[in-house]
């Protein structure tokens, strides 16, 4: 990968890459350093790539793969789970932020599927094998959210 092609990556990947790692951690200075280690293992990755999207599948599946693990990490601070005014800032783009704010509210397993889902288009076989869990677990979690969602917001974000 030239330094022109790993630039283009990252910044196409950016904002995508640091909300799913925002997904898992609800805060906005574990997400930077998520985000950071992924794309400096995009930089020492040796192998080239296919095209574009196996980039992007590649940085998906090693995004879930730090937040998980930093999750896990003893030397990680405990924060809040409130969503504070700086974060929602990084959202703006978001259509509807009481969606964002009920998905951010959910348990970590199912905010996770729902994220890749609707936010990544990510399909259920994808999210099982970036998760490794079985596809049936995959559409369970989603069905768990789905109905946390609804209980919390009605029926109106079903159109969102």
């Amino acid at each position: 990968m030239t330094d022109e092609d790993y630039i283009e990556t990252v910044k196409r990947n950016n904002q995508r890459i640091y909300l799913i790692a925002l997904s898992f951690t609800k805060s906005q200075a574990d997400a930077e350093d998520i985000l950071q280690n992924v794309f400096l293992k995009l930089w020492k990755h040796p192998k080239e790539f296919e095209d574009e999207l196996h980039i992007d599948k590649w940085l998906t599946a090693v995004c879930i793969n730090e937040s998980k693990n930093y999750i896990k990490s003893p030397f990680r601070t405990k924060r809040s789970s409130y969503i504070d005014e700086s974060i929602q800032e990084d959202f703006k783009s978001i259509k509807n932020l009481d969606l964002f704010n009920t998905v951010m509210s959910l348990p970590k397993k199912e905010r996770t599927v729902i994220h890749l889902f609707y936010y990544e288009d990510m399909s259920v076989k994808e999210i099982a094998r970036v998760l490794k869990i079985k596809e049936s677990s995959v559409k369970t979690r989603l069905c768990r959210a789905r109905k946390n969602i609804k209980n919390i917001l009605g029926d109106e974000w079903i159109n969102e």
